[in-house]
Order: structure tokens, then C-alpha cells, then sequence
């Protein structure tokens, strides 16, 4: 690989995503050598085993740079296995989040040598990890990716500095720009307490460790709830849907179990059969199972219980597979703790790129009124009038550890005016700071590079807002700016209250129009 000319300006960035181009012009130097200093295939085909990596395979740069091909942009990653059929297409296509993400991340023009001050680490995720539309099967991808780039990015500082001559640290910024609606939302959740860790270890070869996420694109989806004993919400399962749909219902630490009553769309009113942690089913008078239940408490006897739904397709795959009726349920909190409950439902899409869309479930709430009067969609939670569904509380809960910058997407124009979907953390934020993703509300979206050096696509969300501060904090550390953690980055922004905004990037291409 490329190796920064100067040790003490450079600052690793690592991007953990899907189908990421890593032989892509964006990520190379004039001279034409990768600055990707590793990445790791998880779907590629294996060609030599390492301890260290139990599937896929991995890439150093140079190796990089034995497969690219001047006049054949989609050389490396046929040479992978990641553009046939018996193995993965993941790289057949004009387009992938991966690319877009870590273009804003990391990509400079090869002549800019400012390029040469971020080598780049990365993990390409295999599609079996995203296809689920919960992105439940993706958590254990992600440990394994971060444990990888941890391990990279260290092996990369001892490098640097045997090359130096002498002890550098620099520090290391990880853009995951993926996330879920339901889990572990006050920081608790396994994967959130790893990033943490990590960013608050010393003693390492690196510098400060940051990990910069989204907070979601969910805020207008009403996913998130609150019921106190005795209270009764909706939630509606759409037809057609070919995939599950799951709601979890969370109690407060140490608190006694919830019991829940659900109501099919037929008015049927069933009891969940559980009352100490497990797993069973609810089943109609017949004995037809209509959904999976499992109820647990996380973290010991002193964490918080979780009662999960978990309900069939309402359009099976096969005649005799389990089939919900779509429709409006019902559910009831029948006992709960002095706190209540948090209902969140768990997202039911997929990353662009991937077909099979499901179809979301929403809760139902008579009074909730999605926009205001005035035609506009809903900000934060008015206390003196919020309802069941919530608002605040919707960012993206693998964004709820202590350490992790948080980043919501704004609009191009008018500028800082917070985009309609962006998700909120519990006290209404858009995050700690904002950044564009879509060019106005008329036109959502920003234009991007693809997988191929001429390819353009358009993509909208806060995954895009996330890479564009993983950007500038790369540059700010190579340029030598004092940021250890959060609270020092948020100093060095001289934020007067509020989330501050970025502005449109500053790239190689052109994300909006310039009229």
C-alpha cells in the first residue's frame, strides 16, 4: 500500500459496510498504488487460510494493486469471486451502500495528496448478514469486522512507526453506517458496549478511537411506544408481506415481568403463554400457532425484561407455512413494573442493492397525527401532548453507547434544516451533529460514486451523514486538532446548543448541484 509520507499527519479510517470497491480510483494515489491497507472479504472465495480469519478473504494492498486492471475497472472483483453466480453478485451491480459510504468516508481524486494522509481499512460484509430485513443476523458480522480492524489498524501503527523510526499513534476512525430500530436502547446491548470499550482502551499503538454512526432513518415510521399497565396500542401487519415481523416490549431494570395480551385482527384476544423467561407460542382456538413469543431478562436478575413477538409472514413461501392474518392487533399490558413499558418494532427493510423488500409494521395510535397542521412532518415529542407513539428515542440503537458519535442527516438547502426521517435520541436530538443527505426537500438524496469509476447513483439517509463526519474528523486529527472523545469533538465544532451542521461536502464529485 501507499504508506502516509508523513506519520505524524495521518489518521486511519476504517469502514465497515456491503460491497465495498476497494480497487476503485477514489482510493488510490497519483502514482496509481491502493491506500486500502487491508480488507476483509467475508463473502469472497477463500484462497489461503489465516488464524485469523475463519471465512471470506482478506486483501493487503499490494495484492490490491497485483489485481487491478487500467483498462478493466471490475478486474479485482472477478478475481475475488464477487461478480458469479456460484459465489456472490455482490459486486455485479452499478451501485452498492458500501460504495457511496465509503466514498464519502475516504475517497479523494488520486491527484489530491491529501488522500495520501488516510489509509484505509475496511470490511465487506456478506450478504447473508444484511439480507435479513431486521438486521437482527448482522451483530455477530460486525463484532468480528471491529475485532479485525482493531487488529489492522495496530499492526498498520507498528509499521508506520518501524518506517518512521520511531513510536507513532494515529488515531483511527471506524464509520458503521448500519443500524436496527429494537434491541438494548440504553446502551447495554453487546455491540454497543464493545465500541465503547474500545474507545476508552490506552495503552495500544494507536491514538484516540473513534466510531461514528447514524442515527437512523426511522423517526416517521412509528416504531417506538410507551404503555403503562392497562394500556392498549395497535399494531398493524400489512398484507402481502413475505417476511416476519417482530415488536419487543421492554420493562425497566429489576422490574417485575410484563404480561401482554394480544388481539388478532378478528378481535380474538390471546394471552402470551409466559410467565417466567422461555420461549412458546400463541395459538387460536384451534391450535394454530399465530406467533413466536420468547420473554427474557437481559443482563441478570437485575436487567431489564423483554417480551418479543415474533409473527409469521402474511404471505408464506410455501402453502403449508406458517401464515399470520394481516391486519389490525392489538397488544395490552396486562402487568408491568411502576415504569412501564417501551414497545419498538423491529425495521422490516433491506439495504439498496438488495431485493425482497418487506413490508414494515407500524403502531396504530386513533390520535397520533403524523404531520402537523400545518402539513409538515413531526419534529420531537411535544411533552404536553405526546401520546403512546414516540418520537424521541427512534436514533438508531446501536448508537447508544457513551463514546460513539452520533450524526443525522440535514438538507443541502436550506441548509441545516434536519431531514423528516432522521431519527432522534431519547432527548430529541438529531444526533450530536448533522451533516447532508438529501439536496432539499423537493429532491432527496445525494449523487454518489458507484462500484465502477464512471458509475453514479443517488442515495438519501443518515448513513450517508455518518461518512462525512468520519471525513473531516480524519482530517482535523491528521492536522493535528486536540479530540480524545465526544464531548471534545462537539468543543472543537464550538457548538452553542444544538447539533451542529456540516454543510454540503466537500468531495471529488459534485453531491449537488451547484445552481
Amino acid at each position: 500500500m501507499a504508506h502516509p509520507p508523513d506519520p505524524d499527519r495521518a489518521t486511519i479510517v476504517a469502514v465497515i459496510d456491503h460491497a465495498i470497491p476497494f480497487a476503485h480510483p477514489l482510493f488510490t494515489t497519483r502514482e496509481g498504488h491502493s491506500r486500502v491497507a487491508a480488507i476483509w472479504l467475508m463473502e469472497a472465495q477463500a484462497v489461503d487460510r489465516r488464524p485469523d480469519i475463519a471465512f471470506g478473504r482478506e486483501l493487503r494492498g499490494p495484492q490490491i494493486d497485483a489485481l487491478r486492471r487500467p483498462d478493466d475497472p471490475h478486474a479485482a472483483y472477478r478475481a475475488c469471486g464477487l461478480m458469479t453466480a456460484a459465489t456472490s453478485f455482490a459486486m455485479a451491480h452499478a451501485g452498492s451502500h458500501g460504495a457511496a459510504v465509503a466514498a464519502l468516508a475516504a475517497g479523494h481524486d488520486p491527484t489530491d495528496d491529501r488522500g495520501r494522509a488516510v489509509p484505509i481499512l475496511a470490511v465487506s460484509l456478506p450478504q447473508s448478514a444484511l439480507a435479513d430485513t431486521t438486521g437482527s443476523l448482522a451483530g455477530l458480522f460486525i463484532q468480528s469486522a471491529i475485532v479485525f480492524v482493531i487488529a489492522r489498524a495496530r499492526a498498520l501503527a507498528r509499521e508506520m512507526s518501524a518506517q518512521a523510526g520511531r513510536t507513532v499513534r494515529p488515531s483511527l476512525v471506524v464509520n458503521l453506517s448500519l443500524g436496527v430500530t429494537a434491541g438494548a436502547d440504553d446502551g447495554s446491548a453487546r455491540l454497543t458496549r464493545l465500541q465503547d470499550a474500545i474507545a476508552t482502551r490506552t495503552g495500544w499503538e494507536l491514538g484516540p478511537i473513534f466510531f461514528v454512526l447514524p442515527t437512523g432513518n426511522h423517526r416517521q415510521d412509528r416504531l417506538r411506544g410507551r404503555l403503562d399497565a392497562g394500556q392498549e396500542i395497535g399494531w398493524h401487519i400489512p398484507p402481502a408481506d413475505p417476511t416476519l415481523n417482530a415488536i419487543e416490549i421492554w420493562g425497566g431494570p429489576g422490574e417485575a415481568l410484563p404480561q401482554v395480551e394480544v388481539a388478532t385482527p378478528d378481535g380474538t384476544r390471546l394471552v402470551v403463554p409466559l410467565t417466567t423467561t422461555g420461549s412458546g407460542r400463541i395459538t387460536d382456538a384451534n391450535g394454530t400457532a399465530l406467533a413466536r413469543v420468547v420473554l427474557q431478562r437481559r443482563g441478570g436478575s437485575s436487567g431489564r425484561p423483554v417480551v418479543t413477538i415474533i409473527v409469521p409472514p402474511t404471505l408464506p413461501a410455501a402453502a403449508r407455512a406458517p401464515c399470520a392474518p394481516p391486519g389490525l392487533w392489538h397488544l395490552r399490558l396486562i402487568r408491568a413494573g411502576p415504569s412501564g413499558c417501551d414497545l419498538a418494532v423491529h425495521r422490516d427493510d433491506r439495504l439498496s442493492g438488495f431485493r425482497g423488500q418487506g413490508r414494515q409494521s407500524r403502531l396504530v395510535e386513533p390520535s397520533y397525527a403524523p404531520r402537523t397542521d400545518s402539513g409538515r412532518w413531526q419534529g420531537a415529542d411535544d411533552p404536553a401532548t405526546v401520546g403512546l407513539i414516540r418520537r424521541n428515542g427512534t436514533a438508531n440503537v446501536y448508537a447508544r453507547g457513551r463514546r460513539q458519535i452520533r450524526v443525522g442527516a440535514s438538507l443541502a438547502r436550506p441548509a441545516g434544516q434536519i431531514s423528516a426521517y432522521t431519527g432522534l435520541l431519547p432527548d430529541g436530538a438529531p444526533g450530536d451533529v448533522t451533516a447532508p443527505a438529501d439536496t432539499s426537500f423537493a429532491l432527496p438524496g445525494l449523487r454518489l460514486p458507484g462500484i465502477a469509476p464512471a458509475s453514479r447513483q443517488r442515495l438519501s439517509g443518515t448513513s450517508l451523514s455518518a461518512p462525512q463526519l468520519c471525513r473531516w474528523l480524519s482530517a482535523a486529527l491528521a492536522d493535528g486538532a486536540r479530540i480524545f472523545d465526544r464531548d471534545t469533538l462537539l468543543t472543537a465544532l464550538g457548538p452553542d446548543g444544538g447539533a451542529p451542521d456540516f454543510g454540503v461536502p466537500d468531495l471529488a464529485w459534485r453531491c449537488v448541484r451547484a445552481d
